[in-house]
């Protein structure tokens, strides 16, 4: 059985994996696209992550393709559909990452409140200007959460450390009896101190805080996504920080990656990573092992972890 893997995996999942068949590694191939393109044409599972797009046209060139495994949680980099139409089973490891992307946020929530990315310039510029660098106290603002799901509950209790109250938006949760106010959308936007999402990527959510939305923030607050890019106005975003009417935000997706439009994040309140919320030892051996227990799975007529 052919294993096409197509991102770096763990050294220890590539060894599981190799007990599953034999497996053909191009995550670091110079030509990866066009290996990507001659490679997937007589396997019969192909592995990825985030970096690799698996468009219908790319899938219809895979003859024997049985599996495609995600070993992340989100699955847009993948024509779901289009594989299912040809009986190929689609997995992901949907938990495996949650504790490192929860982490993340929480740091750039922090950054974004005492602008450390500005401040850090400044002082390595051998200036000493502290007036330039008056933050926010986390205590006693209000946390908005935008997706409610196990990421944003995480999100939640960590930031309640730090005395922050809790709101969340998410049509999915029902009767919510907790602690944390279940708002509509324009209400949580208009109301939090820090807006932090965590949604997947779909129809519903695509460009969700569009421009109009992000006129609700007020000029205080803080916006993070650390989900997927195309959810938030990201232009209109920046043009937001440039001109004070947004405090500050935290971007570890974009609309492109990489993007594009990097000179644009010069010298305003916004702490970027190159998607790297999932870029722990911890997650990525977690991922791994997980999608290599998916594929033991569906290979033994277990349908419970396909998506």
């Amino acid at each position: 059985m052919k294993i096409l893997i197509c991102d770096t995996l763990n050294s220890k999942v590539l060894e599981e994996l190799q007990s599953i068949g034999h497996c053909v590694d191009i995550s670091s191939s110079e030509s990866k696209n066009q290996d990507l393109v001659s490679e997937i044409n007589d396997a019969e599972i192909v592995v990825i992550r985030s970096s690799t797009q698996l468009t219908k046209e790319i899938i219809e060139k895979g003859n024997n393709i049985k599996i495609i495994a995600r070993c992340g949680v989100g699955v847009d980099n993948i024509d779901v559909k289009y594989a299912k139409s040809k009986n190929i089973k689609v997995t992901n490891s949907p938990s495996a990452n949650l504790t490192s992307v929860v982490e993340l946020t929480v740091a750039l929530i922090i950054n974004a409140a005492r602008k450390v990315n500005l401040s850090d310039k400044h002082l390595k510029e051998g200036k000493w200007n502290r007036k330039e660098f008056i933050g926010i106290e986390l205590s006693g603002k209000q946390l908005g959460i935008i997706g409610f799901g196990k990421a944003g509950r995480l999100v939640s209790d960590r930031m309640k450390c730090f005395g922050m109250s809790v709101a969340f938006y998410d049509p999915y949760v029902k009767d919510w009896a907790g602690p944390e106010k279940n708002l509509e959308l324009d209400e949580l936007l208009s109301s939090s101190d820090v807006i932090s999402l965590h949604v997947i990527k779909t129809e519903e959510t695509e460009n969700l805080i569009s421009k109009d939305k992000l006129k609700l923030l007020k000029k205080s607050a803080i916006l993070i996504n650390t989900s997927r890019g195309g959810v938030v106005d990201q232009d209109y975003l920046i043009q937001m920080l440039k001109s004070k009417q947004l405090f500050g935000a935290g971007f570890d997706v974009y609309s492109e990656e990489p993007p594009k439009n990097i000179n644009n994040f010069a010298d305003i309140n916004l702490i970027t990573t190159p998607h790297i919320g999932a870029s722990t030892n911890e997650a990525q051996l977690k991922a791994g092992l997980d999608t290599v227990e998916n594929i033991k799975k569906i290979l033994a007529g277990d349908s419970s972890v396909e998506i």
